[in-house]
């Protein structure tokens, strides 16, 4: 009998590629490891109510409606599970509460089912925004102090201690992966501004741009979390997950541009811009309330530099794709989907 699989977060961007990735893999003359184990893995999705797509991959043979946070379906969606891959979230919410709700929440009560179920391994994609923000000079470690400074952060290393926290004394191992931005093809249509931003030559940066920031190609990141899935090593380890070397803010404008013949010269914001849009942001969480513009502005002069060197300690891999290389890669599927 095959080995079942659990995926929330279905049919998201990463979810949806891990399926591409293992088909792609899974052809080559010699697979890595972790597709030769996940090959023959068959995957049931939790998916919210009238979320599903019409033909899932051919990999998902069960379905099941229902939220991350409602144990009767998380119940219902861990019968026959060993393995979980849990990337369900939510980055830019309407309320503050909502964060809290599906980021620490739906991970407990996804959590407390695996464990009762006897779930083998527990692989929760967290982000790097769960530790906060990296110091000049210096890219975050996982052996540092977690300060996350927004919500979203706050939450998602909520979820990382109630997973912690409910997986104690039970057989189930826990992996938790921190992943920086990924980028690359497939990539969702609301990315698509900031590649257009970018063809036009001349988009806006706040501050000098040169605050340091880590990124993942979406490959990258599929391995990582193969073998998070399949490396005993990983068993009760966090790790973020990152390019080999980080890159300037305004860097990210200028491969986006160079992928589409263009050079980029940014139209550069006064660093103000990003301490009052910080201020808004932190009034408007006072009150319940989220701006997505508001709130990634604020953040726009932040480091967010991480150290993959813990990544390739506990699960073995290495990044393969570069910023430009990847980019270019994005950029090439995009113009062929009739995007740009």
């Amino acid at each position: 009998m095959s080995e079942r699989a659990l995926l929330t977060g279905y049919p998201g961007w990463l979810t949806s590629h891990l399926f591409r990735r293992l088909d792609e893999l899974v052809a080559t003359p010699e697979p890595p490891a972790w597709v030769r184990q996940l090959a023959n893995v068959r995957w049931r999705a939790l998916v919210l109510p009238g979320s599903a797509p019409p033909q899932p991959h051919s990999r998902i043979d069960d379905v099941v409606s229902g939220d991350i946070r409602d144990p009767q379906s998380v119940a219902t969606a861990m019968r026959d599970v060993s393995l979980v891959l849990h990337a369900a979230g939510i980055i830019h919410p309407r309320r503050i509460n909502e964060l809290y709700a599906i980021n620490r929440d739906g991970c407990c009560c996804l959590a407390s089912a695996a464990a009762r179920a006897g779930v083998r391994r527990f692989v929760f994609v967290s982000s790097n925004a769960a530790a906060g923000f990296a110091a000049p000079g210096r890219p975050m470690r996982e052996s540092d102090d977690v300060r996350p400074t927004s919500h979203y952060g706050r939450s998602k290393l909520a979820g990382e201690k109630a997973l912690w926290a409910t997986l104690t004394e039970s057989t189930t191992e826990g992996v938790v992966l921190r992943p920086t931005t990924f980028y690359g093809p497939h990539f969702p249509p609301r990315h698509l501004k900031a590649y257009r931003l970018a063809k036009s030559g001349r988009p806006l940066v706040i501050g000098d741009g040169r605050n340091r920031v880590s990124m993942i190609y979406i490959d990258d990141l599929v391995d990582a979390l193969g073998r998070a899935l399949t490396h005993p090593a990983a068993a009760g380890g966090t790790a973020f997950v990152a390019d080999s070397q980080s890159y300037e803010w305004q860097e990210i404008f200028v491969a986006m541009g160079q992928a589409q013949d263009v050079e980029v010269r940014p139209l550069h914001l006064p660093r103000a811009v990003a301490t009052l849009c910080s201020a808004g942001d932190s009034v408007l969480a006072r009150l319940g309330r989220y701006s997505m513009m508001v709130h990634v502005a604020g953040e726009a002069t932040q480091h967010m530099a991480c150290d993959p060197a813990g990544a390739r300690d506990l699960l073995g891999v290495e990044p393969q794709v570069g910023l430009y290389e990847g980019m270019r890669r994005a950029v090439t599927w995009a113009r062929g989907e009739g995007w740009l």
